[in-house]
């Protein structure tokens, strides 16, 4: 299996009208098949986990080629200074929710990463941190008294921020639902 040939794979998966939606939203990636997540499910299936090939599609600047690798990448392999600086790529929403839903759940060192990027500054890092932790919670995870108090405190903020992005809000009042369960 090669990242070349997956490449390929998009083109078959192409639909235009999903590509040019996805662009009006302000999606801009220098190439968008619009291929739904679903067929990319498909398709990752059909290759398997690979840690070269997910690294090799993740530098590319394409849609696709993001979600695919969050797919293949094995998450017994994937080093926590690869996963930050993965988070630190990553420009939209979409891509932070499918890499959390494909990979960064799955990690080892799930619950240490969330509770790191919910206290940065930054919003995708914080993104990224809320909707670790709500997946985390809805798995049911232990958070000791000074994880469930640190998370509580900075979710609260985040919700109560009014000039914080709604997308950031709504993950922080996600993960509030979730610990109260």
């Amino acid at each position: 299996m090669t990242a070349q040939d997956i490449r390929r794979q998009f083109r078959l998966l192409m639909n235009g009208v999903t590509a040019q939606s996805l662009r009006e939203k302000g999606m801009d990636y220098h190439l968008n098949w619009g291929a739904s997540l679903g067929h990319l499910q498909e398709l990752a299936g059909e290759y398997g986990k690979d840690y070269d090939t997910a690294i090799e599609l993740w530098n590319d600047d394409v849609r696709e080629s993001k979600i695919m690798a969050t797919l293949l990448m094995p998450a017994e392999r994937f080093p926590i200074d690869m996963a930050m600086q993965w988070i630190g790529q990553t420009k939209t929403q979409e891509i932070a929710e499918v890499a959390v839903m494909n990979l960064y759940q799955h990690l080892p060192y799930a619950k240490e990463m969330a509770l790191r990027l919910i206290q940065n500054e930054d919003i995708m890092e914080q993104l990224h941190g809320y909707n670790i932790m709500s997946r985390l919670l809805t798995k049911n995870i232990v958070l000791t008294d000074e994880e469930y108090q640190l998370t509580d405190d900075c979710a609260n903020k985040t919700v109560n921020q009014q000039d914080a992005p709604l997308s950031l809000r709504h993950a922080a009042y996600n993960t509030l639902m979730k610990m109260e369960k």
